[in-house]
């Protein structure tokens, strides 16, 4: 058993305070949790119960903070898995605040996918917008589905790259090349590559 022998609001932040065990300094606590848990100077408190409050305290203080992360700009399940873990929150913390955040509509890894894919069509293939989603943690269903439920235009954004990258050059076999080389790199299939050279080569 510990007793409590002090309990201070923080001064930058008054929604937590700071707690205090036999003299000495012990955790900072959530001020909402140790009003529910009715904490106060005396009191006497097992490990058990302190584990429970401490847990109950990081739940509020990690959602928070993964609030106001994830709308600031539409994150990914595991970007914000990665921004708990960084903070150094506990696997049942970070599995609550995903919880939560999925309940209240602040990620949706299928919704981040379409709007991933709107804003990077006219300037990458869909192979390295894939890759990019899947290194995001969106996986390949969704992908998949968020590409069936865009209408992008694939062949003409390849086209309209290539136009910029060949300006100023020779239309050589050499540079054409190298523009179809450009774009497979940009993340566009054979055939689109393919599309936007031939608009190229007739080009007057």
């Amino acid at each position: 058993m510990a007793k409590i022998t002090a309990i201070s609001v923080q001064e930058k932040n008054k929604k937590r305070c700071n707690l205090f065990l036999d003299g000495e300094f012990f955790s900072g606590l959530s001020l909402e949790i140790a009003m529910q848990y009715r904490l106060k100077v005396g009191m006497e408190i097992d490990q058990a119960d302190l584990a429970d409050i401490i847990l109950s305290s990081d739940k509020i203080e990690a959602l928070e903070k993964a609030i106001s992360y994830t709308t600031k700009a539409l994150k990914t399940k595991k970007q914000v898995k990665t921004y708990l873990n960084n903070k150094g929150y506990s696997y049942d913390v970070v599995s609550h605040c995903i919880k939560k955040l999925e309940e209240y509509k602040l990620i949706d890894d299928s919704e981040y996918a379409k709007r991933y894919i709107e804003s990077v069509s006219k300037n990458q293939g869909k192979r390295m917008t894939e890759y990019k989603l899947m290194v995001k943690g969106v996986d390949k269903q969704r992908i998949e589905s968020a590409f069936e439920n865009t209408n992008i235009p694939s062949k003409e954004n390849a086209r309209n790259i290539a136009i910029k990258h060949f300006r100023g050059k020779e239309k050589t076999k050499e540079n054409l090349a190298k523009t179809y080389r450009y774009l497979i790199g940009k993340g566009f299939s054979y055939e689109e590559a393919s599309f936007a050279i031939d608009h190229l080569k007739a080009e007057e």
